[in-house]
């Protein structure tokens, strides 16, 4: 076996270099130092800044200063404590940042508050007076189209102190599904008995193994329905505090007071809904298709994971990858592929893992340091489409960082897979391209038709539970655990169509989906995935002008809503067809798999 290294034993060049933001921790600390006593002054301007114009634009201008260093003292901190989980120095330096954060914050609280409660003519006044202010706009013109959801002084502190109230239901649940729900032991394919956790769940329900696969749905799930009226609780008062949140600011639905802070309409929503399930069809197809191939009369939920092909154990080494996606990204033209190369050359990247190192990838970075790029490279190809997925957030962080004022640098949420996803997309097409036997190109096409399955059906799935079930809570209806259960079973059942077992156990799933305690958020994942066909189908089909668009709109950060920055790629979320076109390419994915299979 192998034995991982320290990371004192990882060679400089298979490392990320942090040292480009601090050489060491006394140039960390001399920084941290200077932000505290920045933050003292930031306090003092606080207090006055909305007096006159020239109080105003100083206090924006050197709240600025204090964010930029307190993101780099950030990114230092994190990294370093992510290189090596167990060095308690760097753990130290994140818990001093943490701290830094919430005086930071204290000082700052109450400056949207004091701008809504100003006349906004004579904030517009002193947003006019200096060109220094024009970076600042956007955001605070976003501040102010909040102005009419938002309650007076008394009563935003009166809710502002329910907030631990409020949060308390995610917390318990957080606690109750990681710490004190017991699944019981299933036996593994070996025979062995063994324990059944969320952690270990995913290796038995891809199992080869039909009975291991049944056994650990049904008791996954069963351990869920045993804690079935403490879950609803808990899901119902996030239900329920939203309602009445949303009531109170003047919002006629939750969901509008959600989707409304990114100046998003309930109709994309519900076309991302509409789209999806007039071609629910495809997905029918999918499946019927798994359950030839599994040899199966009856394909049920728990089948729906395992492998129907053969495992692609190629190993790609990090320098074959590297060179694959060189030549790949090639396509986005010579200002993309050239930073590109300075990512790998440059440190951008930390590349295998290491004692202690921190699980899984990411990508981060701040306004004043370069995009870094964290890793686990274990020479499997979803390692090389990892790789792809967080350099494209890297180069959207560049693209924008460099292209745009700090203060809109930060681009939202509801775009940030999109560079990602397309990357993945691409070298998927070129992989795809490239690959000589047929067991590769059934690997590659079984790939990206279960991206499209988990992220544009399942949770476009999600999405719809979490509509109806805030809209009946809305209405003045009661979340019982009967009407999520059964809501949640009647979905699944729409979902998967008629040729598919549902099995009863199903209806507790929602249970176990943390992502319903962040209110709205998985739609976003559907619509980025549907963005980034577009995008890929696009830049791939070499739509005349459209490369130049695309990197405009990474270029583009978060200076506009994301709505209107998507215009740049002629993207319009009003009707239905960048929905449909995504759920073409699945069925046109679909159906070269099926060729694929079938030839000889």
């Amino acid at each position: 076996m192998k034995k991982i290294k320290t990371r004192d034993e990882v060679t400089s060049v298979d490392k990320w270099n942090i040292e480009l933001i601090y050489k060491n921790i006394e140039e960390f600390n001399n920084d941290y130092k200077k932000l505290e006593e920045m933050l003292e002054e930031l306090s003092k301007k606080e207090k006055n800044f909305l007096d006159n114009s020239n109080n105003f634009k100083d206090f924006f201008i050197y709240l600025s200063k204090c964010s930029r260093i307190l993101e780099k003292l950030y990114v230092y901190a994190s990294c370093k404590k992510d290189e090596d989980t167990s060095n308690t120095t760097y753990q130290e330096l994140k818990d001093r940042i943490i701290l830094l954060y919430t005086k930071y914050s204290e000082i700052t609280s109450s400056v949207d508050p004091r701008i809504l409660k100003e006349d906004e003519k004579t904030i517009l006044s002193y947003l006019d007076e200096y060109k220094e202010l024009e970076p600042f706009r956007h955001g605070i013109m976003s501040l102010l189209r909040q102005k009419k959801h938002t309650l007076s002084e008394q009563e935003e502190r009166i809710i502002a102190s329910f907030t631990p109230v409020f949060d308390a239901g995610s917390s318990a649940y957080s606690y109750l599904t990681n710490a004190d729900i017991s699944f019981g032991e299933i036996k593994d394919e070996d025979g062995n008995l063994v324990e059944l956790t969320e952690a270990n769940y995913s290796n038995f329900i891809t199992s080869k193994n039909r009975d291991v696969r049944k056994e650990s749905f049904t008791k996954l799930f069963n351990g869920y329905r045993s804690y079935k009226n403490t879950i609803t609780a808990l899901y119902s008062s996030i239900l329920n505090c939203d309602s009445i949140n949303s009531k109170l600011r003047g919002y006629s639905s939750s969901i509008e007071s959600y989707l409304d802070k990114n100046d998003i309409s309930v109709k994309l929503y519900d076309n991302l809904i509409k789209s999806v399930r007039s071609n629910l069809s495809n997905l029918y197809k999918y499946f019927d298709l798994k359950k030839e191939m599994l040899g199966l009369e009856e394909f049920h939920l728990y089948d729906g994971y395992v492998s129907t092909i053969k495992e692609d154990d190629k190993k790609y080494s990090f320098n074959e990858a590297k060179d694959i996606i060189l030549d790949c990204f090639k396509i986005y033209g010579e200002e993309y592929h050239k930073k590109l190369e300075e990512a790998f050359s440059d440190g951008w990247i930390d590349k295998y893992p290491n004692k202690n190192k921190r699980s899984g990838a990411y990508s981060t970075g701040s306004y004043d340091t370069i995009p870094y790029v964290l890793l686990n490279y274990t020479e499997k190809y979803d390692d090389v489409s990892t790789l792809a997925h967080e350099l494209g957030h890297s180069m959207h962080t560049y693209f924008s960082n460099t292209n745009q004022a700090f203060e809109n640098s930060g681009y939202p949420i509801f775009l940030a897979e999109i560079a990602s996803t397309t990357n993945e997309l691409i070298l998927n097409d070129y992989m795809y391209k490239k690959a000589k036997t047929k067991e590769e190109r059934l690997a590659l096409l079984n790939e990206k038709l279960d991206m499209f399955k988990a992220t544009l059906y399942r949770q476009t799935m999600f999405a719809e539970f979490e509509k109806n079930a805030h809209e009946y809570v809305d209405k003045g209806g009661v979340a019982t655990y009967e009407y999520l259960n059964n809501m949640y079973l009647d979905l699944n059942k729409d979902y998967f169509g008629p040729n598919v077992v549902v099995d009863d156990e199903i209806k507790y799933e929602w249970s176990r989906i943390p992502h319903f305690y962040t209110p709205f958020y998985v739609y976003q994942y559907a619509t980025s995935l549907s963005i980034s066909c577009y995008v890929a189908s696009n830049i791939l089909n070499n739509t005349k002008g459209f490369k130049e668009k695309y990197l405009e709109l990474l270029k583009s950060g978060g200076r506009d809503y994301p709505l209107e920055l998507l215009k740049i790629i002629d993207i319009n979320l009003s009707d239905t067809k960048v929905f449909d076109s995504a759920n073409k390419m699945f069925n046109e994915t679909l159906e070269e798999f099926h060729k694929v299979y079938k030839e000889k």
